[in-house]
């Protein structure tokens, strides 16, 4: 493997990186806004429901 190769990989690697770490902050963003709208609302919306 040439230089410019190694660097083409590793640039792919941070890039795939860089989309999965932003892919995983956004999912835990949606769980604990989740978790808070449950915490917050939840009594009311189970007395809708039951």
């Amino acid at each position: 493997m040439s230089v410019t190769q190694n660097s083409e990989f590793m640039e792919e690697e941070r890039q795939m990186a860089r989309t999965i770490a932003i892919s995983l902050g956004a999912w835990l963003a949606v769980t604990v806004l989740a978790v808070v709208l449950l915490l917050l609302f939840g009594e009311p919306l189970s007395s809708l429901v039951v």
